[in-house]
């Protein structure tokens, strides 16, 4: 008897026309595609611009990439404060332009690669400033106050109440409420024109000392109520932060079939 193909027990499918036939199911095997790669995941960090032109301070530079990694050849960074909104920053700095940086220094922001300052990597807290930082910010903030005189003199001759049982000059340190009535009675007949009027006919009052210390309460402390002069160090509410994890896709979510 003539044995075939189909007799053969050692294929368990038919052959195909004009191809070599099936090989047996124990014997295959996929081919190899290389390992499972992981899906890209943006980073959690929000990306920090500056806009060119910007004025900012240095306040203190940390040739080694930051207090915790001294020793290792890591990239120098910078902690600046940004003016007028008074963020403050870490930036990366210019190596070959280091020699040249002293702090405090006033820096107009350019971004290109022979500015020395690079791309900022965060936003900072008040915490993450060094010793050097805090006491020169407070310089820094006192050099700007003196240098616009016009804008705190126009704060005084025109703030008003911030609640119906509050006003914004009670919020600066130091100031209550007869120091307060004093201030409106006298701008009411002769608005202010300089510190030195103000500190003249209001003698309790010392500008530059009171506004330095209100802006730096509110760079160090961004749970503050009311906020005169800073924006951008405010933190979220929690009801702000549920509404914002309300709102985020979830992990064991499948779309239906």
């Amino acid at each position: 008897m003539v044995k075939t193909e189909m007799d053969d027990p050692e294929r368990s499918y038919p052959p195909r026309r004009g191809k070599k036939p099936y090989p047996r199911r124990s014997s295959y095997k996929p081919k190899f595609r290389g390992p499972r790669r992981a899906p890209h995941r943006r980073s959690s960090r929000p990306t920090v611009y500056i806009r060119k032109g910007t004025l900012v301070y240095l306040l203190d530079i940390l040739q080694h990439g930051g207090v915790d990694t001294a020793g290792h050849s890591w990239h120098p960074i910078g902690q600046v404060i940004e003016i007028p909104t008074f963020r403050l920053l870490e930036v990366n700095l210019n190596k070959k332009l280091i020699p040249e940086l002293k702090v405090p220094q006033k820096i107009i922001y350019e971004g290109t690669e022979e500015s020395p300052l690079g791309r900022a990597n965060k936003i900072l807290q008040y915490d993450d400033l060094t010793p050097t930082s805090v006491t020169t910010l407070v310089s820094v903030v006192e050099t700007y106050v003196q240098e616009n005189e016009e804008k705190f003199v126009h704060f005084v001759n025109t703030a008003g109440p911030i609640t119906l049982k509050r006003h914004s000059l009670e919020v600066l340190p130091g100031v209550g409420k007869k120091l307060m009535w004093e201030i409106i009675n006298y701008r009411e007949k002769h608005p202010f024109r300089s510190f030195k009027e103000i500190h003249e006919n209001v003698p309790g009052f010392k500008p530059v000392d009171i506004f330095t210390k209100r802006i730096i309460e509110e760079i160090s402390d961004p749970d503050q109520k009311h906020f005169l002069f800073t924006r951008y160090n405010r933190r979220r509410s929690e009801n702000q932060k549920e509404d914002h994890r309300r709102y985020q896709p979830r992990d064991d979510f499948r779309p239906r079939s």
